[in-house]
């Protein structure tokens, strides 16, 4: 079994709290009995190394991830299946990112934290921000990384395929779609059911500790990959 959460914020993502430390995320995942969760910061991943460390420590699996503004301002959640390869992607999307400073007073800060739980530096660019670069460029690319590909929130106001595009293009590459914790509940959704013809799934977007552990969905197969998960979903939807 493999209960998992594939949108979490740290304190790197400006509109976040600010105590929210990789080990702390950890914590509270574990003591939820997640197993299985994707760190998901805005354009940035530099918290996801002491992520890993310390889901080592506590046997919580941290899938290597990020969420990034695409040049249409929506946002997509991009997993890969180890840290090289997110590191690898990082430098794409800052060659990407407009080269402007992060506006503190407006967004807020965007910490960097250590394994130990220590803030050990300031983001001070500004990743709030859509990349030069389209979704169906970033989709591209992810995946001849061999990464996973899933536009958050797709239902949501802001910042979703339908706020920014209008629709999900059915005939896109994406590997999943994500709706948000109250439209699953609301709509009854089931691992493997499809919307616009891609795997549904939900993630707790957490932005502030107390949220994290409050939402999970679960598989019955162990799984401790992005790729592993994704192939486990669509054996569910046939």
């Amino acid at each position: 079994m493999t209960r998992f959460d594939l949108h979490i914020h740290s304190a790197l993502s400006a509109c976040a709290e600010n105590t929210l430390s990789p080990r702390r995320i950890v914590d509270r995942a574990c003591q939820a009995g997640i197993t299985l969760l994707a760190l998901t910061d805005h354009n940035a991943s530099a918290n996801v190394p002491p992520a890993l460390e310390a889901g080592r420590r506590h046997g919580v699996g941290v899938i290597p991830g990020i969420e990034v503004t695409t040049r249409e301002e929506a946002h997509v959640l991009v997993l890969f299946d180890d840290l090289d390869t997110l590191t690898d992607w990082q430098a794409v999307v800052d060659a990407a990112l407009p080269a402007v400073p992060n506006r503190v007073e407006f967004f807020g800060p965007q910490i960097v934290y250590d394994a130990a739980d220590e803030i050990v530096g300031v983001d001070e660019r500004l990743r709030q921000v859509g990349i030069e670069m389209g979704i169906d460029a970033i989709t591209e690319a992810v995946h001849e990384r061999g990464g996973v590909v899933i536009p958050a929130h797709v239902f949501r106001r802001r910042h979703s395929l339908t706020s920014q595009l209008g629709f999900i293009d059915p005939t896109a590459a994406y590997d999943a779609v994500e709706v948000t914790p109250r439209e699953w509940r609301q709509q009854a959704h089931q691992l493997g059911r499809l919307v616009s013809g891609f795997p549904v799934v939900a993630g707790s977007d957490s932005h502030f500790l107390e949220d994290v552990g409050h939402w999970w969905l679960e598989v019955v197969e162990d799984v401790t990959t992005a790729r592993g998960l994704m192939s486990a979903i669509r054996r569910l939807a046939g």
